[in-house]
């Protein structure tokens, strides 16, 4: 049999130190497993055996593919019992060099009953196995069981599924298609692109899922987190730039391209629903008004409302320069709802201007409106300027060293709420004394991007630079572990929740953080650690008593919840 380096990892139960027997006379045919393999949503190269009607796979071979997640589990060998043990929970480790195999399709094999012991967890188990030329082959339900993994099977695309387990307060969901990944990473871009995962706590105590693929799509599900309603929404222009859902209705705000700066061209539209997704009516922004080459170009984009006025605070790229350039800043729209026309000048330096924008968020605080971007030139900080359209006070949240335009920065932000005395901004940001230059592309003399979770506060009646405080979470620089960009929840006017995922310098994925905080920023508990979660682009929302959120990958979602207290 020729003997290939692939994906398969078999496990060797022949060796006298395993103590197999087997029994010629208990021989049944085996063919290899016509079905193709998923790991948690993933194709993986898995040599399985199909022995009366049931899957049998290498032992190892599974314990490869689940490293890593809630089902994973270590091999070794109980001397005392003289038996394999499966220990559950514990990072596989290899032994040695471990070559694939190469079994033909076209081939029937023979297959010996073994008689080989298995332990679980220091307890005896009864788990089926046959060996096959030299190896052994495990009953796949039997070990679904034991280990424990979900575990089944598509009839229509012919693939044996398997999920690791899910982690307690957390739900695995139908999805209504396909799903993009959307995890959160150790890597820390330079500006943020659109928002593209929403999630809905609606008055009906449903949830819903929004998200911008190919399509807006809708999955609503109940209290269980059973999909049970499905909407699709057609993009009115190809770009997407943001979802809002509001006290009355939903909106959804598209663009497009400008780059023959035509004066009346449509640059913006903003789109409104009822709460089923009706749609109602729209606004739209054309490029002379906006000056708009490049609508949401490196920007985040949020919405908020105030009675009958929407804010779409986002961010775009201008109309050529003097230089020959095309610069890019925040973009600040307010709509009159009651008549969905635009009150604001849309020109080319609003007001609140900041250039480089490469994040924006937006509250309303009774009738102002609280605006925070993430600014790299004109100003270099992390700035909110509150006001109304037409005037507004500013105030630097978090200044940041380096040269004007430099687009590294060394900071993202995470998340911005408001509590009954002060704002407050969810970021994390590099130790700055160690850098000894900010360019385009890198912050010169980090060995590695590490960020401490900070938080920024701004006492509400003082919107001044003096005024503002920060406060350390976390410290991650000089660690071997990276934190991801925060979460900032809010739970009631004066606690709030903030969250982050620890990775290893590899960016594979650890625990989830979590603290409570009070609406001055203190820390009133611990820092609590949640393994086997993870977080995503989605910002958590509170439903049903705790703060939820949801991760896809690999065609698979997750709901997580955290009660609260």
């Amino acid at each position: 049999m020729k003997r290939i380096f692939g994906l398969l990892l078999v496990l060797l139960l022949v060796t006298p130190a395993f103590g197999i027997k087997t029994f010629a006379s208990n021989t049944v045919k085996a063919t290899v497993t016509g079905s193709s393999t998923y790991f948690d949503g993933e194709e993986k190269s898995s040599n399985g055996f199909n022995i009366e009607n049931s899957n049998y796979f290498n032992l190892r071979d599974l314990a490869r593919n689940f490293s890593g997640t809630p089902s994973q589990f270590n091999i070794t060998w109980n001397p005392g019992n003289q038996a394999i043990e499966i220990e559950t929970g514990k990072a596989y480790s290899p032994e040695g060099t471990e070559d694939s195999l190469y079994f033909s399709r076209s081939r029937t094999y023979t297959a010996t009953l073994s008689t080989s012991k298995v332990m679980v967890d220091g307890v005896m188990q009864s788990i089926k196995a046959y060996n096959i030329e030299g190896n052994t082959y495990f009953q796949l339900r039997d070990l679904a069981d034991k280990i424990p993994f979900e575990l089944s099977y598509d009839s229509q695309q012919n693939r044996l599924v398997m999920f690791s387990r899910t982690p307690d307060h957390a739900y695995r969901a139908a999805v209504s298609g396909e799903v993009k990944a959307n995890a959160e990473s150790s890597y820390f871009p330079r500006w943020k692109s659109t928002v593209s995962s929403y999630l809905v706590h609606n008055s009906d105590g449903t949830i819903s899922v929004v998200e911008a693929g190919k399509q807006i799509t809708i999955d609503t599900y109940n209290a269980k987190y059973e999909l049970a309603a499905t909407q699709k929404i057609d993009y009115e222009l190809p770009l997407f730039g943001g979802f809002y859902s509001g006290a009355q209705y939903n909106y959804i705000a598209f663009g497009q391209e400008n780059r023959e700066e035509n004066d009346s061209k449509e640059v913006i539209r903003i789109v409104r629903y009822d709460k089923s997704f009706n749609r109602k009516d729209s606004v739209s922004i054309t490029g002379g008004q906006s000056y708009t080459v490049e609508p949401f170009d490196a920007g985040s984009g949020r919405m908020a409302e105030s009675g009958d006025t929407l804010v779409f605070h986002t961010s775009r790229t201008r109309y050529t320069t003097e230089d020959k350039l095309n610069h890019q800043s925040q973009l600040t729209i307010i709509v009159n709802t009651s008549n969905m026309k635009v009150t604001n000048d849309l020109g080319r330096f609003q007001k609140n201007h900041v250039s480089h924008s490469f994040d924006q968020y937006v509250l309303f605080d009774g009738g102002s409106q609280v605006l925070v971007d993430h600014g790299d030139a004109y100003p270099r900080s992390v700035v909110l300027h509150k006001g109304n359209g037409k005037t507004y006070n500013e105030a630097d949240l978090l200044r940041i060293p380096g040269r004007i335009g430099a687009n590294a920065t060394g900071v993202s932000i995470g998340g911005v709420e408001m509590s009954s005395s002060s704002y407050i901004a969810a970021m994390n940001t590099v130790d700055h004394s160690l850098v000894r230059d900010y360019t385009s592309y890198e912050m010169v003399g980090l060995e590695r991007d590490q960020r401490d979770i900070i938080l920024s506060v701004l006492p509400k009646n003082s919107i001044n630079n003096s005024s503002v405080h920060t406060v350390t979470l976390a410290k991650y620089v000089g660690t071997d572990q990276i934190a991801s960009i925060p979460k900032l929840v809010r739970i009631s006017d004066d606690q709030m929740m903030v969250l982050w995922q620890e990775f290893d310098t590899e960016n594979h994925p650890g625990d989830v953080k979590y603290v409570l905080i009070d609406g001055n920023g203190k820390a009133t508990s611990n820092v609590q650690t949640i393994k086997n979660f993870m977080l995503s682009e989605c910002k958590p929302v509170v439903s049903g008593g705790n703060v939820v959120w949801y991760t896809n990958g690999n065609g698979s979602r997750l709901f997580y919840t955290i009660p609260v207290k």
